[in-house]
């Protein structure tokens, strides 16, 4: 009888060690950075010139249809569900701007070789769980290459082909307008009106002319360039779909 409770001891032991150990492997969805960027490759399978390329690309897209497109790369899963995972990162994270739940997330383990891709309500009814299973259909030949780049790049290329001409940023371009054409416009009158008033167009006035108007492409361009990062409030839960490849 101290035998089969010795063994029952010890069982239960290494039962409770084991499960100590599951727990200590979970992943858990990093803290919300102070400034989200579009490429979170926390595996290390992308190339610095790679994530740089694909954020200026995803970071463009944003400014122009307000859209936010999260890119997450784990090394393990650890047991968690992709499209529970993808989606509670989401919305951890708040990708895609309030009021319009216009995030979308894609997620990829590189060890469990799983790929979900998860929306946010407002993205449902223009990217649904049929198109981004057919995505993923398309993209695993490249996945089982281990063709990450490629397979991203088509990912993304696929869902700025359905989701064209929908939630267009018309109030960045009206603020673009307004503050930088705005003062070009002032700029050019002020100059003609120096030109017409002297009567005189020598080489050093259009050196004039062109340096300004070199001045303020160049604050135009800057705008356009500043990021403030993901993360104003977007909500998860609008569907999507995930695979193994």
């Amino acid at each position: 009888m101290k035998k089969i409770l010795k063994g029952i001891s010890k069982f239960l032991l290494i039962l409770l060690i084991f499960t100590n150990l599951l727990q200590g492997q979970q992943l858990n969805i990093p803290d919300k950075p102070k400034k989200i960027y579009p490429v979170n490759d926390y595996a290390g399978v992308l190339s610095h010139i790679q994530i740089q390329e694909l954020n200026e690309r995803l970071i463009q897209y944003s400014k122009k249809t307000s859209t936010e497109i999260l890119i997450s790369i784990v090394r393990d899963l650890y047991g968690e569900d992709p499209n529970f995972l993808a989606s509670k990162w989401g919305n951890k994270w708040n990708i895609g701007k309030k009021y319009k739940n216009n995030g979308i997330i894609i997620l990829l383990s590189i060890n469990d070789k799983k790929i979900s891709i998860q929306n946010g309500y407002g993205i449902e009814p223009y990217l649904t769980d049929f198109t981004t299973r057919r995505i993923i259909q398309k993209i695993k030949p490249l996945l089982k290459k281990n063709l990450y780049y490629e397979a991203i790049d088509f990912s993304i290329k696929e869902i700025f082909r359905i989701m064209k001409n929908e939630y267009i940023n018309k109030e960045n371009k009206k603020n673009h307008f307004s503050k930088w054409n705005f003062a070009f416009s002032i700029s050019v009158f002020l100059i003609i009106f120096f030109f017409l008033y002297k009567k005189v167009i020598d080489p050093s006035s259009l050196n004039i002319l062109f340096l300004t108007n070199i001045l303020f492409k160049k604050k135009y361009s800057d705008n356009e360039d500043s990021f403030d990062g993901f993360g104003e409030g977007g909500n998860f839960g609008g569907g999507g779909s995930s695979e193994n490849w």
